[in-house]
């Protein structure tokens, strides 16, 4: 058992650390009731209400107010936010108001596909802000008014000046200035219709397109600030220079993509003036409206609040600018300005959202007339845009009879602000004809917000393929009718005929494909493989993967053929309305048997129930299906469904589906997610690091675990963590109660039951060495050769120790030792510090003193008094003193001779008999011997003078 090395980067960790910090720094916000949630939810409730009651009573469409607010309200939708809310003054949901307001905007448009304003006024203007609102409505709601957007898309070709730009044609600051928003407008509504129409229409979009996005990243720099100029210095200009470089695609060699990134760091550099956000013009104050449009731009540039102070804070002050009845610019002139686009900058961020999009090529060749079977792969990214943790259903619809299209993965878990990659599998037949087309749609739907979901499509097609210029063709729809009724559960037949621009009608094969689309989404294709002049499509709507109801977009896309004999034929379509009625009676029950998420072994009993919820339905046919592949038929027991039947599963994700049928054509499909994991979590122990010495009995263990599902960490048996997305860092306080080594044990058990254990030793080390030295504190020594006296340290440690001594250094081991050395003296009292630190870092410090006594005593006579005169028998009396030691003895002698012992006196002085009788008058000398503790010895002689005669 080891420590080991992370197998992959937590990078939600990251994420989770600055968002934390931003939401710190928001403390110095004004306050904010409302979350982000609860403001948009607020904004869009007041908006639909507000902009539909005007547009009753007004009896009109504005040029900005409709089609802004039905954009805002559409991608408000498709971000899980609640549309079934009621608005009292209208007395309809806010879906309602976005379908009432959609359907006027659709209404008020002219034949030629343009919307007026009054008379013949604005026709530019009004017809940008009208299909950007459809446009939205299009992509984010329903697809019944597509044949609208197309008309708008053909019309907006007609006026796109030579430069690529689309001119204003109305001054009204600050919605209507300038080219570039304009400009914007019209590539978002390019870039849908271009979903809605065949190859050849398609590449006149695309032309269109590339030549406003080249007119956009030409004008970067362009300071003009005339209303008919084609600047951009405004903040808003910027911003809606974003949103249409966004819809224009990353461009050849990522050129726009370049664009957007310089432009949104640009706004990110901008220190905010007077509020939080952002001003019309850099040194201008924040107000509602720039940083609306400029919050939507930044989200559409890819950055998100928990990543970005500048974005997180200009949230954070908009919302405190909310008025309680959810709308901005309270008592202003035109509230409706501020309320419109700082709801569509709130609402591009919800608690679900999804975004889908294709990494690399969106489409392919297979070659002709090859025996070999054809595959190819695309690569689609995922990214939760919420605010919400979501799991997606993944799925792939359309393509031609006889092709697959497969997912790798059925479900992808994204946290929030994560993505991931799905790979998706085209497979066709050997010996394919040329001049086919399969269109791919891979959808994401949230499991979070039933609903929120986002695509992207792909296409494969054999050579040659469709032209751009050749001789026109017409598309009509043979069935279902215009307008017919379809419902959920029933199967219809989808087909279309075409003719070219004589009237001859266009018989397959090797004529190209019609590929027929419902509510957006790519149904299937045909080639008229039979030849009879009908491109025909069975289609099923199953209960159990269909739910759009209502009036939709109906649309079948003639591909166009390059023939060997010219003329070419080009692509055609054709649209009308179909109405999907949801399915009259209850599909069967399907209950699915408990399993864990997260298992180890690959083969698994499932079971489930499958019955009848219909009066009269029986079940005519119920099945497994594991991850895509063929169905495990099953036959439900008749006293209760009951259905089982062991399946065999791959490592990784797997999703186990359900299917029962009924007499009625009721479908129901219900799945169970699960992960065959085999792979244990790995365990980094970042701290304590392996032999670490620790200098505590309560130790720290930090662990960084790498793992897929959640999994419990535990530490030496008695700290115990769950880390609900697997990868995180635990940190557990470890009890050390022993000295010396010692293993800790780290242990991580996922979700499947897979076990990883760490063990990292360390030394415990949790006291404080002890310091003995000899000779001992305080020891007086007298002189010595080289004044050097050897010294010896004595340590008691249970880790290693480093020893010093002045400028001495020792390393002792564990355990402790004994250091012999020396050291110099000085005359005098030498004070020695002694440093011993232990491997976990304490140090203690001794101190002693060594007296090195090199100087002898010295005597003060007393009696006789030096020089003084003496009589008779007398007492010899002397004070002797030395400055560092004891004194050991004293003697006298006089004249050198007759040497007598001294005597300690309680005074302290030293005292002998000496009879002055046995000398001659005159100058004699008393002798005072004295020698110390350490020895050293001195005699110091005083004279004095003897008088015994007269």
């Amino acid at each position: 058992m080891t420590s080991a090395v992370s197998r992959s980067s937590p990078r939600w960790a990251a994420r989770l650390a600055v968002f934390a910090a931003l939401l710190l720094s928001a403390f110095s916000l004004p306050a904010a009731a409302a979350t982000n949630t609860e403001a948009t939810q607020k904004a869009i409730q007041f908006l639909s209400a507000d902009v539909a009651s005007w547009t009753t009573s007004q009896n009109c469409i504005a040029c900005h107010r409709q089609g802004a607010a039905v954009f805002g309200l559409s991608s408000a939708k498709a971000n899980g936010y609640n549309m079934a809310q009621t608005t009292p003054s209208t007395g309809r949901t806010i879906l309602g108001n976005l379908e009432f307001i959609s359907g006027r905007i659709k209404t008020d448009q002219k034949p030629a596909g343009n919307w007026l304003h009054e008379g013949t006024a604005y026709p530019n203007s009004k017809t940008s802000w009208a299909s950007f609102g459809l446009a939205g409505y299009d992509q984010y709601v329903s697809t019944q008014y597509s044949s609208s957007l197309v008309m708008a898309a053909n019309w907006a070709l007609g006026i796109q000046q030579a430069s690529g730009r689309w001119p204003e044609d109305h001054s009204g600051f600050p919605v209507n200035h300038g080219n570039v928003p304009i400009t914007a407008r019209y590539i978002v509504m390019l870039a849908q219709a271009k979903q809605r129409v065949d190859p050849a229409k398609a590449a006149q979009y695309q032309t269109a397109i590339d030549k406003a996005a080249a007119y956009l990243r030409a004008n970067l720099n362009n300071n003009d600030t005339s209303v008919v100029g084609d600047g951009m210095p405004y903040i808003f200009q910027k911003s809606w220079a974003i949103v249409g470089l966004k819809a224009a695609g990353a461009g050849t060699n990522n050129v726009n993509t370049a664009a957007i990134t310089t432009l949104a760091n640009q706004l990110t550099a901008m220190a905010p003036v007077g509020g939080k956000g952002w001003g019309s013009l850099p040194t201008n104050a924040s107000n509602d409206f720039d940083t609306g449009i400029t919050v939507y731009a930044m989200c559409l540039a890819g950055l998100e609040p928990a990543s970005n102070a500048r974005l997180f804070n200009a949230i954070e002050w908009l919302k405190s600018r909310q008025a309680a009845d959810g709308s901005w610019g309270s008592g202003t002139a035109t509230p409706d300005i501020p309320t419109t686009f700082a709801s569509l900058g709130l609402a591009c961020f919800g608690d679900f959202s999804v975004e889908v999009s294709v990494v690399g090529e969106d489409t392919k060749m297979f070659p002709i007339y090859d025996p070999a079977l054809q595959e190819t792969t695309y690569t689609f990214k995922v990214k939760n845009h919420g605010y919400q943790a979501d799991t997606y259903t993944l799925s792939a619809a359309g393509g031609l009879p006889g092709w697959t299209a497969t997912l790798n993965r059925p479900t992808v878990f994204l946290a929030s602000g994560a993505e991931s990659t799905v790979t998706l599998t085209v497979r066709a037949p050997a010996n394919l004809l040329p001049s086919l087309l399969s269109e791919v749609t891979v959808k994401a739907a949230s499991g979070g917000a039933p609903g929120v979901s986002a695509s992207a499509r792909v296409r494969t097609y054999t050579p040659p393929p469709p032209p751009v210029t050749g001789r026109a063709t017409t598309t009509s729809i043979l069935t279902p009718a215009a307008n017919a009724q379809l419902t959920i559960g029933q199967a219809t037949l989808l087909s279309a005929r075409v003719v070219d621009a004589t009237n001859v009608v266009v018989k397959g094969p090797l004529k190209g494909v019609v590929t027929f689309f419902v509510a957006g989404v790519a149904i299937g294709a045909d080639d008229d493989a039979d030849g009879d002049g009908v491109f025909s499509l069975p289609w099923s709507l199953s209960t159990d993967t269909w739910t759009v109801t209502g009036a939709q977009d109906y649309r079948a896309v003639y591909s166009g053929v390059t023939l060997a004999t010219p003329p070419n034929l080009l692509g055609s379509t054709a649209a009308q309305t179909l109405i999907i009625n949801a399915y009259p009676y209850t599909p069967p029950e399907i209950i699915m048997g408990n399993q864990p998420a997260f298992i180890r072994e690959t083969t698994l009993s499932v079971w489930g129930f499958v019955k009848p919820a219909t009066n009269g339905a029986v079940i005519t046919y119920a099945a497994f299906i594991v991850n895509g592949g063929a169905p495990v038929v099953v036959t439900p027991e008749a006293s209760g469904g009951l259905v089982y039947t062991p399946v065999e599963l791959v490592e990784g994700p797997n999703i186990i589906q359900l299917t029962g049928r009924d007499n009625l054509g009721g479908i129901n499909t219900k799945q169970i997610n699960l992960t065959v994991d085999r792979i244990p979590p790995v365990i980094t122990i970042q701290s304590p690091v392996q032999g670490q010495v620790v200098g505590t009995a309560i130790v720290d263990v930090t662990s960084l675990i790498d793992e897929q599902t959640p999994t419990r960490v535990e530490t030496q048996w008695v700290n115990s963590t769950l880390l609900e997305f697997g990868t995180g860092t635990v940190t557990h306080p470890v009890s050390m109660p022993n000295f010396g080594e010692q293993g800790i044990l780290v242990r991580a058990t996922d979700s499947a039951g897979n076990v990883t254990e760490a063990v990292v030793h360390v030394f415990v080390d949790a006291g404080t060495p002890t310091v003995t030295t000899d000779p001992a504190d305080g020891a007086t020594f007298g002189p010595r050769a080289n004044h050097t006296l050897p010294y010896v340290i004595r340590v008691s440690s249970m880790s290693a120790t480093t020893v010093k001594l002045g400028s001495q250094m020792f390393q002792l081991p564990r355990g402790g030792g004994e250091i012999q050395t020396s050291v110099v003296l000085a005359s005098g009292v030498n004070t020695l510090t002694i440093d011993v630190t232990n491997e976990a870092g304490r140090t203690v410090r001794a101190t002693r003193t060594v007296r090195y006594d090199t100087q002898a005593p010295t005597a003060t006579l007393l009696t006789p008094v030096p020089n003084g005169t003496a009589s008779g028998v007398i007492t010899l009396s002397a004070r002797v003193t030395d400055a560092l030691s004891s004194i050991k003895n004293v003697a006298f002698t006089r004249d050198g001779s007759s040497i007598r012992a001294g005597t300690l006196q309680p005074n302290g002085t030293w005292t002998a008999e000496l009879d002055t009788r046995e000398l001659l008058d005159g100058t004699h000398t008393v002798d005072v011997w004295m020698t110390d503790a350490v020895d050293n010895f001195v005699i110091q002689s005083f004279s004095f003078t003897v008088k015994n005669n007269p």
